[in-house]
């Protein structure tokens, strides 16, 4: 398509490649604000210097001022421009930034109705169908896309998330190769391929694809995010995820990722200011609550632990991680039949978990009730027989019953399985028993 070449010089001497792609990168998000802002806002300013703006504001999170920055492009634009083409994109992604599926679709919309521009009104309504996780409405809109244009490189983006969605990893990957070997500069098919590998268990390819895509848009929340999760937890992946959301404050995801490596780590203030910043920006999901409460729960604040527990599960009544959250800090109070309840409702609604067995058995046989620690650790060890923690637990509940030789079969099988087990202190323990 003619849009695919399609490149402005920004006024005032400031170059950038302003293609149609609905994917292509900001090259400035909050860091760079002020001087687009003033490139913009000057006299020589037109519409494609007004457009680098809002696409910069965009990706910083502040969609209001966005739409508003677009609005003036427009005005600025002359009716046949090509311009409007990636104007037109911008208006759909902030809608979709904003899960605003029919805002967006009458974006996308508007941007088919451009003259030879059907193939990117097809792609964009496949990128807003995937912000309600609907593959197939997406991949109808892919193929309209590739007939219009067989190397669309937006819809061969879509069609990899479309893959993501359908858990389809082969189908996925290849999307994103095609899309990469059609724009080796574009960013979301470099990170989509990285998540795709990774999914695929092929960590060391999927890492250099997200650092590929970090290299190509080092100012980008999305390639910064989705490079920090993928290397935590780690000095690196705090570092990368701080980076996020000081080029988008806004983005909860990140700051909840970054409370909870820091909170990994130890460094409970950062991890408390980074879960008090998450519940600032998203104060509506269970997530933000449960990941405060755990930062009062390390830090001795156990009232403040079941209060955002509590708050958590006001949210969302079936919560596991809430119902685990309120039953450590009633553990931890001294309130064990009231931690019990709720050890055995967080059970009941992830049974996938082992961590509310294990902590229920730590919980009796801190108490002094090895009868009931034992019949959780047993619980614990059957269900999931390859979890150390769950065989620590044991251990330590036929400890206190004095079945040391249990015992030692127990810690034997802590230590050789998986999970965070204490070594140092079950090798005490080991060399304590008779």
């Amino acid at each position: 398509m003619r849009f695919a070449t399609f490149a402005v010089a920004l006024a005032g001497g400031v170059g950038l490649v302003l293609g149609a792609s609905l994917s292509s990168p900001a090259w400035a998000q909050e860091s760079q604000l002020d001087s687009l802002r003033v490139v913009a806002n000057s006299s020589s300013g037109g519409p494609a210097a007004t457009l680098a703006f809002a696409r910069a504001l965009r990706r910083a999170g502040h969609s209001a001022e966005a739409l508003a920055v677009l609005g003036r492009a427009k005005a600025l634009a002359s009716p046949e421009s090509e311009v409007l083409v990636s104007i037109d994109w911008e208006f759909a992604r902030v809608q979709m930034d904003r899960h605003d599926f029919a805002q967006a679709r009458a974006a996308c919309r508007a941007l088919g109705a451009r003259p030879g521009a059907s193939a990117e009104g097809h792609a964009c309504a496949a990128h807003a169908h995937l912000v309600r996780q609907r593959a197939t409405e997406a991949l109808a809109e892919v193929a309209a896309a590739l007939a219009a244009d067989p190397r669309c490189y937006e819809a061969k983006v879509a069609e990899g998330r479309a893959g993501e969605l359908a858990l389809d990893a082969t189908k996925s990957e290849a999307a994103f190769r095609a899309a990469i070997a059609w724009r080796p500069e574009g960013v979301d098919a470099h990170v989509g391929l990285g998540r795709a590998l990774l999914r695929a268990g092929k960590r060391e390819e999927g890492l250099a694809e997200l650092r590929r895509g970090v290299q190509l848009d080092p100012n980008g929340p999305e390639p910064l995010y989705e490079l920090g999760m993928a290397v935590a937890p780690s000095g690196e992946g705090a570092a990368l995820l701080e980076r996020a959301t000081s080029e988008r404050a806004s983005f909860a995801d990140a700051w909840l990722a970054l409370g909870a490596q820091e909170l990994s780590a130890g460094r409970l203030a950062k991890a408390r200011s980074a879960a008090e910043a998450a519940v600032r920006r998203d104060a509506t999901s269970v997530g933000p609550h449960v990941l405060l409460g755990k930062v009062a729960l390390s830090d001795g604040r156990y009232d403040e632990a079941i209060k955002e527990g509590e708050a958590a599960l006001k949210i969302l009544a079936n919560s596991a991680p809430a119902e685990l959250l309120v039953a450590d800090a009633d553990a931890k109070k001294g309130y064990l039949d009231r931690a019990l309840e709720a050890y055995q409702a967080a059970w009941g609604l992830d049974r996938s978990d082992p961590t509310p067995l294990v902590h229920a058995s730590e919980a009796c046989h801190a108490a002094g009730r090895d009868t009931s620690a034992r019949a959780f650790g047993t619980k614990a060890s059957q269900e999931f027989p390859e979890w150390g923690p769950a065989w620590a637990a044991l251990g330590d509940a036929l400890v206190g019953q004095g079945e040391n030789r249990a015992a030692r079969d127990a810690y034997a099988k802590a230590l050789s399985g998986s999970g965070p087990v204490d070594r140092e202190s079950v090798q005490k323990m080991l060399a304590t028993l008779p």
